[in-house]
């Protein structure tokens, strides 16, 4: 049986506020990245990838990562991949650079009717849902939530 004492419990603490996340190995960052269109893939070329401690941004107690100035910041979030959540932020370039106003009309379409057929989706937004299912589209472990087959077909067809 295990003595688990205040002392253990604060050397654990210590170790987890001590880790040092910026060694997410990289190798890992370009598999993810390989998964991904190489046009997809070119938005983020050049960008910097952090990984944080914290389930959610230093200093920012909503967001769980985020892109600033050449810069994709991932917390650890409690509820997501890492790979989920670096996904999540290069669907926010995918958006803005890849998908028209016509494809943004079809996606909002499918989001509302997602949105309307399952209650757990209601409080999202469209653009939101849409970074979720690019995600969910390419990332290793998927999440139940998030997998509905209308997404993978829509994330497919945005232009490589």
């Amino acid at each position: 049986m295990h003595d688990i004492t205040r002392h253990n419990v604060l050397n654990f603490k210590s170790f987890m506020e001590r880790c040092d996340c910026e060694t997410v190995p990289r190798k890992d960052i370009k598999k993810t990245l390989n998964k991904l269109p190489k046009s997809h893939k070119d938005l983020v070329r050049g960008f910097e990838i952090n990984y944080t401690n914290g389930n959610t941004i230093e200093g920012d107690k909503k967001h769980i990562g985020t892109i600033h100035k050449m810069k994709i910041v991932v917390a650890a979030p409690w509820n997501y991949g890492r790979e989920f959540t670096t996904l999540h932020e290069i669907a926010h370039m995918v958006w803005e650079y890849k998908v028209d106003s016509s494809m943004r009309k079809e996606w909002n379409k499918i989001a509302k009717d997602s949105m309307e057929k399952n209650k757990d989706l209601r409080d999202e937004n469209p653009l939101e849902l849409f970074c979720m299912a690019y995600a969910q589209h390419y990332a290793k472990n998927k999440i139940t939530k998030f997998e509905h087959q209308k997404w993978h077909e829509f994330i497919k067809k945005i232009p490589n």
